[in-house]
């Protein structure tokens, strides 16, 4: 059956499952065509892959800062082949690879992770040029932390601001020629202030963090709630409870079963 925009996906019937970094459930890599492949296998209908670009430009799908514990370097500061002189193209994709691999076949959840301290631009525009050729735009959410990352994205994008903390806006600020800067400290933000200041079309944040404040302001706005990282049923239940209309999980075979038995008309 042909993918529908992901606008038109009916997530109030069947909340929608989105494999964190691929299916890595049974030791794949994170973010490797291998844990892509296992995350089309599972049914489930989006994958989150983290998207970075190397200093040669290119998009590559890593979540860390750098390769491996052991690196000083980051990712941001070297060239794609001196990287997989360490790995390989299965374990350490492109973007490219990744999409030619997917393409309307799920939907993608793409996480902008770029470490660097560029102008979000130089990130952002080649992204979602490179969606937008492969045809995945209107069945792809970008999202990230990163409030100027979301800013960036063109009016047509579907967008989604991961709650950040002051910690991680202070990490990139540090970095960045163009800092941010919140009204109040963003532990103190609503989940609509923060979604107001990103530009957002919608707010993804822990389980933890909907207290009754954050519910409140999500059921008065309407807010489209994505819920990370479910590793239970018990979990996603929990998230569909809150209000979520997606969860993110490490056990999308499990959650689909579930998902399929619970909730879907």
């Amino acid at each position: 059956m042909a993918l529908l925009p992901l606008k038109e996906y009916p997530f109030e019937s069947k909340p929608m499952i989105c494999a964190h970094r691929g299916d890595t459930s049974q030791g794949a890599a994170g973010n490797s065509i291998s844990a892509i492949d296992a995350a089309l296998a599972t049914g489930a209908e989006m994958i989150e892959i983290d998207v970075q670009m190397t200093s040669d430009n290119i998009l590559i799908c890593h979540h860390d800062a750098t390769l491996s514990n052991e690196d000083e370097k980051p990712i941001w500061q070297r060239t794609y082949s001196d990287l997989l002189a360490q790995t390989n193209s299965d374990a350490l994709p492109t973007f490219e690879e990744v999409l030619r691999h997917a393409a309307r076949k799920v939907y993608l959840n793409i996480e902008m992770k770029d470490y660097s301290g560029f102008h979000p631009s130089r990130f952002v525009h080649p992204l979602v040029d490179l969606v937008r050729r492969y045809g995945m735009h209107e069945y792809s959410l970008y999202s990230s932390f990163r409030f100027d990352f979301v800013q960036a994205l063109p009016w047509d994008s579907l967008s989604v601001i991961i709650r950040p903390t002051s910690d991680i806006i202070a990490y990139f600020n540090e970095r960045s020629i163009s800092p941010v800067m919140t009204p109040k400290p963003v532990e103190e933000m609503l989940p609509s202030e923060i979604m107001h200041l990103a530009h957002a079309t919608s707010f993804a944040c822990m389980l933890s963090e909907i207290d009754s404040r954050a519910f409140a302001d999500i059921k008065m706005h309407n807010i489209f709630l994505s819920i990370y990282t479910a590793t239970s049923t018990e979990d996603f239940s929990n998230a569909i409870d809150k209000g979520a209309k997606a969860v993110v999980t490490d056990i999308p075979r499990e959650l689909i079963a579930f998902r399929n038995s619970n909730y879907s008309s």
